[in-house]
């Protein structure tokens, strides 16, 4: 089955050149997390930016009853932690590893070597935080003008888009409802939707 990703942003590295990527390695700490555990809490201080290089992140907050909101998952090639380092923020997500996860943690001192050092590094990060923008006001936009039917058949688009323009995606309902911030019974009763998917 296909593991939904955050299809709508795209990675650090299809923005960094192969020789800022180089010195990411160089500089920071490689770290391995299990599935399940916790890489970063909400409210929580930090000083760092992580890179994926192995496995899966999910970006999510806790409810008021306890529950999670999940609102991204992050694979290979992706960064997290760039708000709390230009911000000055405590964590503003927690970070769960959902399959076994490898990182290179970049500390803020890292992080500011290359971005004195590398124009590169420094316009790639640059361009995933303007991405990030861009999608969540794009996300916004879309929820406030479009109907739930398009907006699914939207996500369904950009899933297919994000495997190379699949004719047949398998996405779970709950996959699907938890990108959209809707409930799964609301995407089971889309009319076109396949029933029992």
């Amino acid at each position: 089955m296909l593991t939904p990703l955050d299809y709508s942003i795209v990675k650090f590295t299809t923005f960094a050149d192969t020789s800022a990527v180089a010195q990411v390695r160089d500089l920071a700490e490689s770290v391995h997390f299990e599935k399940g555990a916790v890489i970063e809490s909400r409210g929580k201080p930090t000083d760092h930016i992580y890179l994926i290089d192995e496995g899966m992140v999910q970006l999510g907050v806790k409810g008021v009853d306890g529950s999670q909101f999940n609102l991204a998952r992050l694979g290979p090639g992706h960064t997290f932690g760039e708000s709390e380092i230009f911000l000055n923020l405590n964590v503003i997500h927690d970070a769960i590893a959902e399959s076994d996860v490898v990182v290179q943690k970049l500390s803020r001192a890292n992080v500011d070597q290359l971005m004195t050092s590398s124009l590169n590094f420094f316009k790639a990060l640059m361009a995933v935080s303007c991405m990030r923008v861009q999608t969540m006001l794009t996300y916004i936009g879309d929820t406030l003008g479009m109907p739930l039917l398009a907006r699914v058949a939207q996500q369904i688009l950009s899933v297919s888009e994000g495997v190379d323009n699949a004719d047949l995606v398998h996405l779970r309902q709950v996959d699907l409802a938890h990108s959209l911030g809707v409930s799964r019974v609301s995407i089971g009763s889309s009319r076109f939707y396949p029933v029992g998917c």
